[in-house]
């Protein structure tokens, strides 16, 4: 017949436990089975029939003739292992509305098995909070909730003194208590220190600001410093820049004013220049077009070669009517004649360009005038050609401007640094004759003075 056991608790390794005995098991005489007895880290506590407990500490075990000699009645399995308890307690204050907060951490274990089986207690965490709640009550009492770390080092103190907890009912404890205020009490420190909180960190912003105000001042007056040197070298460098730019200005007025005043005298001398050489006119002319252009040589000759024709021409007609007319009385016209001879042996003398001619022969003495024989100044009498000297026709030449005018500024189409030639301008607008054998030209004599010819007839 196989007996069921008395008391079984489902419990292993990992299971919180408040009674550490696991089963209990009445024994009948001879009755004695290993195996299903204990785990090998239980203990077994047998009850004799006197009433004392004998223990087995694992992983010692009875043997049968020890069990049938003692003749044990009961057998306890109790776990001997270490148990986590963690429990909260409200420990009165000095004032009955507030209470103290207690969380409790144990660590418990059976020391002594058959002590705790002797003791009859079934509830282990239960013993221990009694037992720590008895000595730590009074102290708490004489608290205020507000003094809570002063509570707990007098309960901690308290509760040493009474000594280990559990210790009549075989039990080894280790344990730790934290106290603290109740909940009301810690939201109202709580919103206490936030207010303490906000004012200080309200007054430390506004002394942090002050001192950012003090660096910020400090900061604008040297950015302002700055900015007034700043000012202060741009608008002198602008004014010596304005200054410079109206020198400059001044400077290129002036320049401007000179090369005008040069172009303008350049002007005047090219002006006089081209007057003189055109007021010449003939060969001058024509002397300055092929300094210009001297591909025009060809034209130039050719141009020269026919004036002096028509020229000739012209004198010839003017020299035959003289001649020719009788419509004056002939001491009148003797005057314009010899004038007109002059001229008419001029022209044979002369030659024209490309062209040789003959020596003409030398003049014959001409008679007296009919106004030198009346008595009357003849102005248009002469000396001997052989005695009188020739007259030098346009001996002083007119003054001519200066070439060096053209040095500088050349007219258009000249030659730069062409200069007219010594002598040049002086002959006059007619070509100059040949010279005749005797070595220098017949005088041209002046035309007469129409008021001396206007004499009695």
């Amino acid at each position: 017949m196989v007996r069921t056991t008395d008391w079984e608790q489902p419990a292993d390794r990992h299971t919180q436990l408040v009674d550490p005995v696991i089963t209990v098991r009445q024994l009948a005489r001879f009755e004695f089975a290993r195996k299903p007895l204990t785990r090998i880290d239980h203990a077994l506590v047998f009850s004799t029939p006197k009433g004392s407990y004998d223990c087995y500490l694992p992983p010692l075990r009875p043997t049968r003739a020890e069990t049938a000699a003692k003749r044990y009645t009961a057998v306890y399995e109790v776990d001997m292992g270490v148990h986590p308890v963690q429990a909260q307690l409200a420990l009165p204050s000095d004032n009955d509305a507030f209470e103290f907060e207690v969380i409790v951490e144990l660590h418990w274990q059976v020391e002594q098995p058959a002590r705790f089986v002797a003791s009859g207690h079934r509830d282990a965490p239960r013993l221990l909070l009694g037992e720590l709640e008895q000595a730590a009550r009074p102290v708490a009492r004489r608290h205020p909730i507000a003094d809570s770390a002063l509570a707990e080092r007098e309960i901690l103190a308290a509760v040493t003194a009474r000594g280990p907890l559990g210790a009549t009912a075989g039990l080894k404890a280790l344990w730790t208590v934290r106290l603290r205020r109740d909940q009301a009490n810690i939201d109202h420190q709580r919103r206490m220190q936030a207010i303490h909180h906000s004012a200080d960190e309200q007054i430390l912003t506004e002394r942090r600001g002050m001192d950012f105000d003090i660096v910020l001042d400090s900061r604008s007056r040297q950015q302002d410093e700055l900015q007034l040197g700043r000012a202060l070298a741009y608008g002198r460098r602008e004014q010596e820049l304005v200054l410079q730019q109206q020198q400059w200005q001044q400077d290129r007025a002036m320049l401007e004013t000179r090369q005008a005043a040069e172009l303008q005298r350049l002007q005047v001398e090219k002006i006089k220049f081209y007057q003189w050489h055109l007021q010449q006119g003939g060969v001058h002319a024509w002397a300055l077009r092929l300094a210009e252009h001297p591909e025009d040589s060809l034209l130039a000759i050719n141009s020269m070669r026919e004036d002096q024709l028509r020229l000739i021409q012209s004198q010839m007609d003017l020299v035959g009517q003289l001649l020719g007319g009788d419509g004056a009385e002939s001491y009148e016209l003797e005057g314009p004649k010899q004038l007109a001879l002059r001229a008419l042996s001029e022209i044979l003398r002369q030659r024209l360009p490309g062209i040789t001619q003959p020596a003409p022969p030398a003049p014959e003495a001409q008679p007296p005038s009919t106004m030198a024989q009346l008595g009357i100044d003849d102005p248009t009498a002469t000396a001997p050609t052989a005695s009188a000297p020739s007259p030098a026709v346009d001996t002083a030449p007119e003054p001519r401007p200066s070439p060096q005018a053209h040095t500088t500024a050349q007219a258009p189409g000249t030659f730069a640094g062409w200069r007219p030639p010594p002598g040049y301008g002086s002959a006059p607008i007619l070509p100059t004759p040949e010279p005749s054998a005797a070595g220098s030209p017949d005088p041209v004599p002046p035309e007469p003075d129409p008021q001396q010819d206007a004499g009695p007839r």
